[in-house]
């Protein structure tokens, strides 16, 4: 199952909770689950609320009692020695790992040694682990989030009043697609940006599926402004639906550069993890000829491809965004032929027809060492790999 993330007011620990319980998760359930946790002095409830006119579900964890603060080392220990299945403890760990290394950074701490409210209050602990309950329990799959709502304000904590988004929030954010926002509240809260950056394979639009469920997920605040809700919606893939993900592009324009430098500019960007490299012949300022430089990355590659833009060329900034792409699923093997064993990438065309496809350095290679034209070596492959 395909669950997307549709943050149009952010995002939470306990609206994640409650759009889940509004999706079918069972309460009495979710409340055995957590019971596995050595936790006590807190009790759950849920019940149907409105915001703006939206009918959802609000979650809410109260402490009866007082409670510790706790660092990641204690909180990881009660997660791990509980008898939560496998599959939602893995997926708690991760999450608070996220915030703890944030918070780590944030405050200049070994992330194992990380005391702070947030964290260690019980009703964070429920929410990040009553997601991954959630999650495993209507058998989703696949996360795709929304970009994440950022609005300014401040915000009270136990470190004193921080602006949001609140530090941590940012440092878990890295490399996310983030939108600014209207609104005073705080619309990601740490837990729900450590939620979404974990959980979610691709960041965009809504994908290619097929809705079955929509559950909402109420907000603490009520603003008159907007609905405070996260909405998620629950479907399946489209038979034989393309891959969605996202891609980093970065640019940057240079005339004043050695021409002989690009060459080896884009092995560089290439073997760096770049998936392509374009240059295309630009007219700049003062009427001088220039080169426009398009890489293309993964976006957790951003960075690094940026400082090789920044170092290796005479550009002063190079600009970067984000696109959702849709790709052909494809595989890779290597195939007999006549010519000899070649790399092939397999591709499966809308339909569900697949498509093989030779390693064009494998075909320029069989080219020179038979002395054969590369045009007759791919056709005589393409018919011995697409043979029906």
């Amino acid at each position: 199952m395909i669950a997307y993330f549709d943050c149009f007011a952010g995002i939470a620990g306990d609206m994640t909770v409650a759009a889940l319980l509004d999706l079918g998760l069972e309460e009495e359930y979710l409340k055995d689950q957590l019971s596995a946790l050595d936790l006590k002095g807190y009790s759950v409830r849920s019940w149907k609320s409105k915001r703006g006119g939206l009918a959802g579900v609000r979650f809410e964890v109260h402490v009866d009692e007082g409670q510790p603060q706790r660092s990641y080392r204690e909180i990881r220990k009660i997660v791990s020695q509980s008898s939560i299945d496998a599959a939602p403890k893995t997926r708690a760990l991760e999450i608070f790992d996220a915030v703890a290394r944030a918070e780590a950074r944030v405050h200049a701490v070994d992330p194992e040694e990380v005391h702070f409210h947030e964290l260690g209050a019980v009703d964070s602990i429920v929410d990040i682990v009553g997601v991954a309950i959630g999650i495993h329990r209507l058998g989703i799959d696949t996360v795709i989030c929304s970009p994440l709502p950022l609005s300014r304000g401040f915000v009270d904590t136990c470190h004193g009043t921080i602006p949001t988004p609140a530090p941590a929030t940012m440092e878990i954010l890295r490399d996310v697609p983030v939108v600014g926002a209207a609104g005073s509240i705080e619309m990601v809260t740490p837990t729900g940006a450590a939620i979404a950056s974990t959980l979610a394979s691709a960041f965009g639009s809504y994908p290619p599926f097929v809705p079955h469920r929509t559950g909402y997920g109420l907000g603490k605040s009520d603003p008159k402004e907007f609905p405070n809700a996260l909405r998620i919606v629950l479907g399946s893939e489209m038979e034989h639906s393309l891959v969605r993900d996202s891609i980093g592009i970065l640019e940057c324009q240079v005339d004043d550069l050695d021409p002989r430098i690009l060459g080896g500019l884009m092995e560089q960007l290439l073997s760096s993890g770049a998936v392509d490299v374009t240059y295309c012949p630009v007219q700049m300022k003062k009427n001088r000829p220039g080169t426009l430089i398009t890489a293309f990355a993964p976006p957790e590659l951003i960075t690094p491809i940026s400082h090789i833009l920044l170092t290796h060329t005479t550009t002063l900034g190079v600009r970067v965004s984000r696109s959702d792409r849709l790709v052909l699923p494809r595989s890779s093997e290597i195939a007999q032929t006549s010519m000899g064993d070649v790399r092939v990438k397999i591709v499966e065309l809308p339909g569900g027809r697949q498509e093989r496809r030779p390693e064009f350095d494998d075909v320029r290679a069989i080219a020179n060492r038979t002395g054969r034209p590369t045009r007759d070596v791919l056709r005589v492959l393409d018919r011995e790999l697409n043979e029906l």
